[in-house]
């Protein structure tokens, strides 16, 4: 039971994230999914398997190195003992002009002074700098989700006031008949009534249109299909962000003084001696004894060392740029800071900007709303005409709009600091 509670849990939850799409969606699924399905989220994987391929052709630097080879000569001539021991009561067989050899050498590396562990070093850094940088890039493609979702909001929020203003201005138009009926209004200000009608109409037409291109932007970044009758859940107000920055150029920054130190340490070990043992075993003729004419095995055995020690400076003034290098790393992750601390310090203007002017946004909304339905009146009664009715109309869905509007950019830049933070 317990089994089938948890496999029946297990679907639910895959079904949720990335079977039929949900009626509705919030601000971190988004960010979550655009992360998991960035083309870029792939590359983690791709750095990983390179890495290891890398850390395994290093180490069998350590196997030992075989080689086999074989040759055949034919020489004109060769060494003669003859015309030097004539006088001497002995003989030494002539060297055959053919010569015949196959052997196999084989290389074990004892002491490398270093030189693979350092490397392992370089590779094992190298990738967590990739890591970071791909966190990086990410962060980019966050920014698009949220710049996309938040564009959405606004988009429907006044699609919602300018239907409501829509309705209201439907209402008053049955009450502006009325008024006409009774020749207390001049029928010609229903044709600006009617013609605000299709204003308004267009203007819904252009926001649906403009959810749809935002959807799809967001479907794109999701890789997924999003439907456009989904909605998108307007976020809570992040309560008292705390001031700690979590971007991923930090550690990139530091894996990349680990990638210039371990490179120092290769240059130390490839100043150290290095020490081999060799072997060569072989099969022809003529062997070590190159008075033997038969075919025959033979071999050698021995160790060795290699010792590079006059480099006239080159290792010394290497490291001296690497560490010029660290100090330039040093220079970029001051400059990086200075420049995120603009960024944050503009998102906190913007928040304490609409935290003020909502204050005043929704007084002049009242006095706007006041004026439009005090005009109404007074077209109804034949005091004003309907083209100052109107004007005073817009005037108060334009300061609706704006009321609304400033509601939500104030909470874009508080999420907005928290992706420059690097907690989204």
């Amino acid at each position: 039971m317990k089994r089938a509670v948890l496999l029946l849990s297990t679907v639910l939850l895959y079904s949720g994230l990335y079977g039929q799409n949900p009626d509705s969606l919030s601000l971190l699924y988004c960010l979550q999914i655009a992360g998991e399905k960035s083309p870029l989220a792939g590359q983690k994987s791709l750095s990983n398997k390179a890495m290891e391929y890398k850390i395994k052709n290093l180490s069998s630097n350590w196997f030992p190195a075989v080689g086999f080879n074989g040759q055949a000569v034919y020489s004109s001539e060769t060494v003669h003992f003859a015309d030097y021991i004539q006088d001497l009561p002995v003989s030494f067989p002539a060297l055959p002009l053919d010569q015949y050899k196959v052997w196999a050498d084989i290389n074990q590396q004892i002491f490398d002074g270093g030189m693979i562990r350092a490397y392992k070093s370089i590779e094992r850094a190298s990738y967590e700098a990739d890591l970071q940088q791909v966190e990086t890039d990410l962060l980019g493609v966050k920014q698009q989700v949220n710049q996309s979702y938040f564009a959405w909001l606004i988009a429907r929020k006044s699609n919602e006031i300018l239907q409501i203003s829509l309705d209201e201005l439907r209402e008053r138009k049955k009450a502006l008949r009325a008024g006409i009926e009774n020749g207390v209004v001049l029928p010609e200000n229903m044709l600006s009534m009617d013609a605000e009608d299709l204003r308004l109409q267009q203007m819904l037409l252009e926001l649906k249109i403009a959810q749809q291109q935002l959807l799809h932007v967001l479907s794109t970044l999701m890789d997924t299909t999003i439907s456009d009758n989904v909605v998108l859940i307007q976020p809570d107000e992040p309560i008292n962000p705390d001031l700690q920055i979590l971007r991923p150029e930090y550690l990139l920054f530091e894996k990349q003084k680990e990638m210039l130190q371990a490179s120092k340490s290769l240059v130390t070990a490839a100043d150290m001696p290095k020490l081999f043992a060799f072997s060569q075993g072989a099969y022809g003729r003529p062997g070590y004894n190159f008075l033997s004419r038969d075919f025959h095995t033979f071999y050698s055995v021995g160790v060795g060392m290699k010792w590079n020690f006059l480099n006239y400076g080159d290792s010394r003034r290497q490291k001296k740029l690497f560490d010029i290098q660290k100090d330039m790393l040093d220079i970029r992750r001051e400059t990086f800071d200075d420049q995120l601390d603009i960024q944050l310090q503009a998102e906190k203007a913007s928040q304490a900007k609409y935290t003020e002017l909502l204050k005043q946004d929704e007084e002049i909304l009242k006095l706007r709303k006041a004026i439009a339905t005090a005009g109404f009146s007074k077209l109804t009664h034949g005091i004003i005409t309907s083209t100052d009715y109107l004007a005073e109309l817009n005037k108060s869905i334009l300061a609706g709009l704006q009321y609304e509007n400033h509601k939500i950019l104030k909470l874009q830049a508080a999420y907005n600091y928290m992706l420059l933070q690097g907690k989204l």
